[in-house]
């Protein structure tokens, strides 16, 4: 059964049904405030400024009632599972829309996040589609719970016809008091139709703790006009109209957060200025469409192009500007997001990108996981991953090439807890060189307590285990520093940096070859793990596609390497582990008390899936590449929506890996993924092949060979290119034959001169 569609050349999904097997929500953002709305209006919302406490929201809740008749329903189904005669939800990158229709009454009820405040905008519809004259109650309730319940008060300020609660968070030290002052915040409700009747206190409205009855307010035809204290808030306004036949009547509702309740008064008072709801939502389309209109693809894939035109973007915005929704963060996280945003804002990309360049300790060392709100640290943040130095080089690197601001390099950023500062670029070379000193006895990387994999912390935990993957990984960053060392003519350290890449492929082609795979490295005692005498855990996918990207595997072992990486695959991608852990292993660690077929134990890992990709891109192979990106995809025709269970508009963490678990190929149905910014790139850049370079874009494709033609749209350092690509031979790579403006092109970087529009013709030959 299909539960949807895309609509409006992909930048819209139509869910058709609100009865979806699991739920599938939408998400409305700016950088103060995130909500999540499904495919029935309900969801969450939280407050994403520092200066406010997050809170979260869960219900929203709309009844009708006909006075004469006293039917009700839920328009948007929750939670009486109100059966309607029509119904439809419509997510698009700006807002969600639900339509319904039951007893005559059409209701259109739309909601949006503004492009700056901190709220969420509700508009809702109902028109009388019946014969006759209708007198109609609507009734909107919305959970306003926003701390502890003991310390909270909901009330409407009656003069105003606003709605607010307020919750002191009393459980603290008395030492305390004065640091959670500043987290006083106020939740508010209003409307730009005065309501009939309100409600603050959930019990009063409902009248049960079962929310799935039909509330007392509703039975008995009016809310109580009554404060909450110390009890479950809720905000609940009843508007009541009668409605002529083919009329509509219309209000608007706004649900927000504000450091007090004066700030709250003036956005109301801002907000009830005639048309500034619809200026505000004009803003927030005119924001995405700018956005999306950075790349267009047109490829033999349509829900490719969906991705990549629109729900891609918005999902490397979402992770990068909101920091994943998240104060608990890994540095490789942010920098891999940044290089995704790259290709949208690159100024944005290169402000993330510095700070975590700031968080460098003079000798080289970045601590993975930190506290982004200044929070003591815990968990994670207390152990000493090995690999953000590694990230910081790659990722600067690529931020780079894409913006063309070669000067990023030698702009002064400070160390963490130090006085002293250094250009970027010496921050680079202070990451390596720390890195090429954290070496075992093998010469590989130490593994420290995980390299990417994170749960990968049994084997270095005494400070002598070392990593295959974070050796290659090295010597690929080296690899794409090296332009740069060679730009500024540091002959010095390029020599360095040569030999320390030879030293680093030596190292693991001497080593962590186990005759068909490499070995994903060597514990504390010198014993290797991730090998074919394992009982589990033997294949590691990452030890192998970076040893691919890097170049280190060559000649037969390229081609055995190949063939490891191939026997992991499943319809929806390759697994990252292989065989899964079933029972403790202390050399891996964590990841082997991750339940099998989950996350890094044994699941399709779709971060990792894009590096399969890219693996493939350097070997010239765009056939599997390709192939590999289509999996991820949750449109993925062997896996689709009505099986993996996940709404397709955005790619998930990981499927469900087990191959006979009835769960098999199921998502994990969460968007905190680095997936998002690996695959946005490696389409653009090196699958399609319109890839960013300092001197600009460079037309390099590696492209599926059934493909004959593609075509795509790209505003790049303030010129557009209409780039058509065109593979009569059915290629997968090879030279190119350029035309710009009808003239032949001989150099493969084509011009750039602001303001102009360039009109290019690609043959692959």
């Amino acid at each position: 059964m299909s539960y949807g569609f895309f609509s409006d050349a992909g930048s819209e999904y139509v869910v058709t049904t609100p009865k979806t097997p699991v739920i599938w929500s939408n998400y409305l953002f700016n950088d103060a405030y995130y909500l999540e709305v499904s495919q029935t209006g309900q969801g969450s919302s939280t407050s994403l400024m520092p200066a406010i406490r997050q809170f979260t929201r869960g219900f929203r809740y709309f009844y009708l009632k006909d006075e004469k008749s006293s039917q009700y329903w839920n328009p948007l189904y929750a939670p009486l599972k109100s059966d309607v005669d029509e119904y439809s939800c419509t997510h698009a990158l700006s807002h969600s829309e639900f339509i319904s229709k039951q007893n005559g009454i059409r209701t259109r009820i739309h909601v949006f996040v503004p492009a700056h405040a901190a709220c969420e905008i509700w508009t809702v519809t109902i028109r009388n589609e019946s014969d006759l004259p209708r007198s109609i109650f609507v009734y909107s309730v919305f959970s306003m719970e926003n701390g502890g319940l003991m310390g909270s008060k909901c009330d409407y300020d009656s003069e105003r016809h606003l709605l607010y609660n307020v919750a002191f968070p009393y459980h603290v030290k008395y030492e305390d008091k004065f640091r959670f002052d500043r987290y006083n915040s106020y939740t508010y409700m209003f409307s730009d139709v005065d309501p009939k009747f309100y409600d603050c206190s959930e019990q009063r409205f409902f009248g049960s703790e079962d929310l799935t009855e039909v509330p007392i307010a509703v039975l008995n035809g009016n809310c109580s006009n009554t404060a909450a204290e110390g009890e479950n808030p809720v905000g609940a306004f009843q508007h009541q109209r009668t409605i002529e036949p083919g009329e509509a009547f219309q209000f608007k509702i706004v649900i927000g957060i504000a450091n007090d309740l004066d700030e709250a008064k003036e956005v109301q008072a801002k907000f009830l200025r005639e048309g500034h709801a619809e200026e505000l939502l004009v803003t927030a389309k005119q924001h995405w469409n700018s956005v999306c209109e950075l790349f267009q693809v047109e490829t033999p894939d349509q829900d490719l192009n969906h991705f990549v035109n629109h729900w891609l973007k918005k999902q490397v915005s979402l992770m990068t500007r909101t920091n994943r929704l998240s104060a608990y963060s890994p540095v490789r996280n942010q920098l891999q997001d940044a290089v995704g945003y790259s290709m949208l804002d690159g100024e944005g990309a290169a402000q993330v990108m510095l700070k975590v360049t700031a968080r460098q300790e003079p000798s080289g060392f970045i601590q993975q996981w930190y506290m982004t709100d200044g929070s003591a640290p815990r968990a994670l943040c207390l152990l000493n991953h090995k690999d953000a130095p590694i990230w910081l080089v790659y990722c600067l690197c690529e931020l780079v090439q894409q913006t063309g601001d070669v000067s990023l390099l030698q702009r002064m950023v400070p160390f963490k807890d130090s006085p002293e500062k250094a250009t970027v670029y010496d921050h680079l070379l202070r990451a390596i060189f720390y890195m090429a000193k954290e070496r075992g006895e093998h010469g590989l990387i130490l593994m420290g307590d995980g390299d990417w994999t994170d749960p990968i912390n049994g084997a270095g935990r005494l400070g002598r285990g070392e990593s295959t993957w974070s050796t290659v990984a090295l010597k690929f960053a080296i690899q794409q520093f090296l332009p740069f060392v060679e730009r500024l003519g540091d002959q010095k350290q390029g020599k360095r940096l040569e030999e320390l890449a030879r030293e680093l492929d030596e190292a693991v082609n001497s080593h962590c070859w186990d005759g068909d795979w490499y070995i994903a490295g060597f514990d504390d005692n010198g014993i290797p793990f991730g090998c074919r005498e394992d009982e589990e855990g033997q294949l590691f996918l990452n030890a192998q596609t970076w040893a691919i990207i890097c170049g280190t595997a060559r000649g037969e072992r390229l081609e055995k390497c190949r063939n490891a990486v191939v026997s992991l695959d499943t319809p929806f991608g390759p697994r990252l582990l292989d065989p899964p852990f079933t029972k403790w292993n202390e050399t891996w660690g964590r990841i082997s008390i991750k339940l099998a077929g989950t996350t890094e134990n044994g699941s399709v890992y779709c971060h990792a899936s894009m590096f399969k990709a890219l693996s493939d891109l350097v070997r010239g192979d765009g056939n599997s590449a390709y192939d590999t990106i289509r999996k991820t995809m949750p449109t993925n025709t062997e896996n689709p929506p009505e099986k993996n269970l996940q709404i397709p508009i955005y790619v998930p963490n990981y499927y469900f890996g087990l191959q006979k678990s009835d769960n098999f190929g199921l998502s994990s149905r969460h968007h905190s993924t680095g997936t998002a910014a690996w695959m946005m790139w490696l389409v653009v850049d090196r699958l399609l092949g319109i890839q960013a370079t300092i001197d600009g874009l460079k037309v390099n494709p590696c492209i599926p060979g059934e493909w004959k033609e593609y075509r795509i749209k790209r505003k790049f350092r303030n010129s557009l290119y209409e780039i058509t690509v065109r593979n009569p031979k059915g290629l997968q790579t090879g030279s190119v034959q350029i035309q710009v403006d009808g003239l032949e092109w001989s150099n493969h970087v084509l011009p750039n001169e602001s303001g102009i529009t360039y009109r290019v013709d690609v043959q692959l030959d």
